[in-house]
């Protein structure tokens, strides 16, 4: 017996960040972006993401942008039935889902 667990049911459960969060969530969305940038190289890659970021478990001003700026790739790069994210720099569940599908895109097609 195969259980699916659809995106959506599976990102309820992962929390609202925004500027001024900080622990574990925080480096694991650093990780997932950081992912999505090295594997989009040539499709549309942020260009916040250089060098000179620092991923280290705390949503400042730095993250909130890359946050925004990923957002805006995801709504200009993924056809429908994707939905339209809002760009607001927050990662609720439509951007957890948009960050899954990204990886997924990404790593596997």
């Amino acid at each position: 017996m195969t259980t699916t667990i659809s995106t959506t049911n599976a990102t309820k459960n992962l929390p609202l960040l925004r500027n001024g969060d900080s622990g574990d969530s925080v480096r694991f969305l650093e990780q997932l972006l950081s992912s999505i940038y090295w594997f989009s190289q040539k499709i549309n890659a942020p260009t916040l993401i250089n060098e000179n970021v620092r991923f280290d478990g705390i949503y400042d001003e730095q993250c909130e942008r890359i946050v925004k700026e990923f957002q805006a790739n995801y709504n200009s790069t993924f056809p429908a039935p994707a939905p339209n994210i809002a760009v607001d720099g927050e990662v609720g569940p439509q951007t957890w889902k948009a960050l899954g599908d990204a990886i997924f895109r990404y790593t596997y097609l």
